[in-house]
């Protein structure tokens, strides 16, 4: 049976994906506050604790 999910909040792995890329984006530009301000509550939460796990490693100096 094919998923009819029309929106990332109808499907919990859409919503997962969507809420793992905006986190990783938010801390990749360090800009994790503004999460709330494009994003639905739910996917907005999720991608926060995405982005609270993950740590960006830092360029060895050569």
């Amino acid at each position: 049976m094919p998923n009819k999910a029309k929106q990332p909040e109808d499907d919990p792995q859409k919503l997962f994906t969507e809420a793992c890329l905006h986190g990783l984006k938010a801390k990749l530009y360090d800009d994790v506050d503004s999460l709330d301000s494009y994003l639905p509550p739910q996917v907005a939460a999720m991608a926060r604790r995405v982005a609270e796990v993950l740590e960006v490693p830092k360029l060895a100096a050569t």
